[in-house]
């Protein structure tokens, strides 16, 4: 039988009536239905591309996307968006700190609340993630609002970008012009300051303008994406649909619990037979559906640190195929898989997994903590001016 093609995404299960047909029969009889032996094919033809640069396999989904006619290449927006802003958030984190460390304390400790923004940040804003089937985005009308949405969310993500460059450019320029060594005094600014001092610390003022302005702009883009999950999501009120928030939800926090174990016995093996006899330990499986198959299972039976271990292994048999590359974790490569084997051949199937937070009381806190920062800024900014062009004012010098 010939599979008609969508361009991208899970199969459509009117493409197989049959298969479709074999399932509800089983059904009836009380069987659960089996992993087909297609599936790994059917995702393999289907899913995003697989890339090790999340960057890049976000701008491949939007090319796709915007071409996109069945719904097949959306449900992956936020599969591939997750990893993407994770990935932003490791950079964003390190930035900051990188920053806060060469301010030191100066500047009345302002490296220290850009610390404590990121950590708000990336604590509060830990990205959910929406699994929805093709049939749903089309039978509600979603298509065509995921994508505006998602152009909207690329003009902020191109702005955070600028912003990033931005940020990492003037801190390395900082480095080098005006380096700081353990011993250096905290930053100030006085009336007497020598024109070197005064330079460096206007140096010092332009990178909390930067700084401040890529910690807002990240804000701005999770609130642009939690719009989009907003749109989508409203839907999983009608009854028609089988929501599975609670299945995956659950099935997320065992799995990462298992990510966290397998992870803690890989440090601590440091001889290198015992590693090679844990590697033997795996199967060498026949195929990618028979991989498939086995990890199917391992969820099914709860074995979830051997599911983690088997992506491990079929990465390294199969890269940059249907489990996944260094792009996402593997933890959501196997609830994608889990998602997409549990639908196959149903429609009107919704999850949402992720932070369900009040994301008003966070965005006030965020609001209230930048506005914080933007005040020393200025006043910061205010001395500077009185200082360089009064250097006659008695008005006595302030340490910021």
């Amino acid at each position: 039988m010939e599979l008609c093609r969508p361009p991208l995404g899970f199969l459509d299960p009117s493409c197989l009536p049959s298969l479709r047909d074999d399932v509800d029969d089983l059904e009836d009889l009380g069987f659960p239905p089996p992993p087909s032996p297609f599936f790994s094919a059917i995702l393999a033809a289907f899913q995003p591309t697989v890339c090790d640069d999340a960057e890049e396999a976000w701008r491949c989904h939007i090319n796709q996307l915007v071409t996109d006619s069945d719904g097949s290449c959306a449900v992956y927006t936020f599969h591939v968006f997750s990893s993407l802003f994770q990935n932003i958030q490791t950079k964003f984190c390190s930035l900051t700190s990188d920053a806060a460390g060469y301010l030191g304390d100066g500047l009345r400790g302002i490296g220290s609340k850009f610390v404590r923004s990121s950590d708000m940040l990336t604590t509060c804003s830990d990205c959910p993630t929406l699994y929805v089937d093709a049939d749903t985005i089309i039978s509600y009308g979603l298509l065509e609002k995921m994508k505006f949405s998602v152009l909207e969310l690329q003009e902020y993500l191109d702005t955070y970008n600028n912003r990033e460059e931005a940020a990492v450019s003037w801190l390395r320029n900082c480095k080098d012009t005006f380096p700081r060594c353990p011993g250096d005094g905290v930053i100030t600014c006085q009336p007497g300051d020598s024109e070197e001092k005064q330079m460096e610390s206007l140096a010092q003022l332009e990178l909390c303008q930067r700084l401040y302005k890529l910690h807002f702009q990240l804000l701005l883009l999770f609130q642009s994406y939690c719009k989009l999950i907003g749109q989508v999501h409203a839907v999983s009120a009608v009854p028609e649909l089988l929501n599975m928030s609670r299945e995956l939800s659950d099935l997320k926090t065992s799995l990462r619990a298992a990510e966290a174990a397998v992870a803690s016995n890989l440090e601590h093996t440091h001889m290198a037979h015992t590693q090679t006899q844990a590697s033997g330990a795996l199967p060498s499986f026949s195929s990618s559906e028979a991989a498939v198959q086995a990890i199917l299972e391992c969820l099914n039976n709860q074995e979830f640190s051997k599911a983690i271990r088997y992506i491990h292994e079929c990465r390294r048999l199969w890269p940059n195929g249907v489990f996944g590359g260094g792009s996402e974790s593997e933890v959501q490569t196997l609830l994608n898989v889990y998602f997409r084997h549990q639908t196959l051949g149903q429609t009107g199937t919704i999850a949402l997994v992720g932070s369900r937070q009040d994301l008003s009381l966070i965005c006030s806190k965020l609001l209230e903590l930048n506005g914080e920062i933007r005040d020393m800024i200025r006043r910061a900014q205010g001395y500077r001016v009185v200082n360089t062009y009064l250097p006659d004012s008695s008005a006595s010098g302030t340490s910021l």
